[in-house]
């Protein structure tokens, strides 16, 4: 399954129109029976008032009277779900209600959300929530708080008010809600510092206003509360006179879908948004997805008009939506994606007519220590989901071992099946190294289990390297298996079945270690070094060497 997880595209496309742009592009490439699941998607800004629509159970839309934020009469919707209630600040006093022409934050007003609010008071909630992303204004909230009038704030006190915003700014300052986003809303350099002296006359106001109404705690810190910054400061107005509380818009979005869920049920996601800056990762959708992404080892791609940020650590891979929108968007979602790590031909088996481009169930097989004069031979077999990813998940050899130890629970966690086997020195002497390799690999095949403890039996066998014997299940059924040389580079499953067969040989050696200090297995690992060599002429060999193997 492919998942769609847009944001708007401020000014150009909602949520819902870039995602039907993305599924027809999937489309194009050839990709034509494949699952796709859109959910669009918002953090309490524009959009918002849709997905809560789309996904609230019982949400119903009713129209509101009120006002936009040049204070022209319009009708706005909002959402009503039983004793719940949900305001888009930006379907009131947004920038997208007005012209560019007419954007001057010191004319627009967040007076209509006042007057939404008040509406919402009909339906008797015990709980409105506003998500006050996209905002027009820098008035702090007052034009709000005089439309609902000191005499009226009384009536919200039985109600919990919500705050859906993914911002941390405060109210004043080098970052508060003047310098941050007021050049947004049509600011100039003169008009900023005009701005701010009247956001601290309003503060002064304010916490008048707030100890005559007996909010003698949210006097105090109004101005520094975290989060006040938002909607040019609406949400200090909001927590101060309210007594609003904030909540995480895409975290409070994001469970309203069950989209950890459907993530960890796909083997990508793709996303996206106008602007591809510092902010996005600060709370925001795109930021929140990729760590969503992260801890449940998918692959998520970014696409954006315009990217600041580069090639970000923190997003798995970024393209323009202006440079070759369709072929990248073709190249993520082939439906024989899998063939880009696999061998040059784009077919990984063709066993009784199946093709190359349909896979099940695949075990990736690797060994550690076929070269050490002393310790067991390790092996792993492992069964990722499809579409796991991890940026660590490479080749053990170029890993170092904090990052092996660091994968290794995430495999373990992640992985459909997982088994570590080994086999003892005193059985390569007699069997060599080779089939010992084999046998350890052949043993972890035999023990699959997932995290319920039942065996697994995987439909394809991946194995490191060149040599392999033909492996049986349990009931006599020959399962396939394709070598593939440097595979632990190539192919994810190999890849995760490296590093645990790598880590589980690692700690044996470090325990053995501790029997037998003189050569030095904590940092050779058993080895040839020369100081391993020089010790076994010292102190002889001992139950843990492999005395088939010669020492020079």
């Amino acid at each position: 399954m492919i998942l769609l997880v847009p944001d708007k595209f401020k000014g150009t496309f909602t949520a819902p129109q870039i995602a039907a742009k993305f599924e027809e592009a999937i489309r194009r490439s050839g990709n034509k029976t494949e699952e796709i699941v859109s959910i669009p998607l918002a953090d309490g800004g524009e959009g918002s008032l849709d997905v809560f629509l789309q996904n609230y159970p019982g949400a119903s839309e009713v129209l509101v009277d009120t006002r936009d934020p040049l204070m022209r009469d319009v009708v706005a919707p909002m959402a009503v779900a039983g004793d719940t209630v949900f305001i888009e600040l930006a379907r009131c006093s947004g920038l997208m209600m007005i012209d560019l022409c007419e954007r001057n934050p010191l004319k627009t007003t967040t007076y209509g959300l006042g007057l939404m609010l008040m509406a919402a008071l009909e339906y008797s909630p015990r709980r409105i929530i506003v998500g006050v992303g996209g905002s027009a204004t820098n008035d702090g909230g007052r034009g709000m708080i005089e439309a609902i009038g000191l005499e009226n704030i009384h009536l919200f006190n039985d109600i919990e008010v919500l705050v859906a915003c993914d911002a941390r700014n405060p109210l004043l300052g080098p970052n508060g809600a003047t310098y941050t986003y007021a050049p947004q809303k049509g600011a100039d350099a003169a008009m900023l510092p005009v701005l701010e002296k009247r956001m601290e006359e309003w503060v002064a106001t304010a916490r008048e206003w707030l100890v005559r109404l007996g909010h003698t705690a949210q006097a105090s810190d109004f101005d520094t509360v975290p989060g006040g910054g938002t909607a040019g400061g609406t949400g200090a107005a909001l927590y101060a006179f309210l007594k609003a509380k904030p909540i995480h818009g895409f975290e409070f979005f994001s469970q309203m879908v069950s989209l950890e869920e459907k993530i960890r049920a796909s083997r990508l996601v793709i996303t996206g948004e106008g602007r591809l800056d510092a902010s996005s990762l600060n709370g925001k959708l795109v930021g929140s997805l990729a760590e969503m992404c992260e801890n449940a080892c998918r692959r998520l791609y970014v696409v954006c008009g315009q990217n600041t940020l580069g090639g970000d650590p923190s997003i798995c891979d970024v393209a323009m939506l202006a440079t070759d929108f369709e072929k990248k968007i073709g190249r993520w979602c082939r439906s024989d994606y899998r063939s880009d790590y696999l061998i040059e031909d784009g077919l990984l088996f063709n066993f009784n007519g199946t093709s190359g481009s349909r896979y099940g169930m695949i075990a990736g097989c690797d060994e550690a220590g076929r070269g050490p004069l002393a310790g067991p031979v390790y092996a792993a077999a492992v069964i990722l989901p499809e579409g796991f990813y991890h940026p660590l998940l490479k080749d053990s050899k170029k890993m170092t071992a904090a990052q092996r130890e660091a994968m290794c629970p995430i495999i373990e966690r992640e992985a459909i099946a997982w088994c570590v086997a080994s086999v003892s020195a005193a059985e390569i002497d007699q069997i060599n190294i080779l089939q010992a390799s084999i046998k350890a690999m052949q043993l972890a095949l035999s023990d699959l289990h997932d995290a319920s403890g039942k065996f697994v039996l995987p439909d394809m066998i991946l194995v490191d390297g060149n040599r392999f014997n033909p492996y049986f299940s349990p009931d006599g059924v020959r399962v396939p298996h394709k070598c593939v040389v440097k595979g632990d580079d190539k192919v994810p499953e190999i890849s995760a079945a490296s590093i645990l067969a790598k880590t589980y040989r690692d700690r044996y050696m470090l325990q053995i270690d501790k029997e037998y200090p003189q050569y030095g297995w904590c940092r050779n690992m058993g080895y040839p070094t020369e100081e391993h060599r020089v010790a076994i002429k010292l102190h002889g060999l001992t139950p843990y060497h492999r005395k088939s193997f010669t020492v020079k």
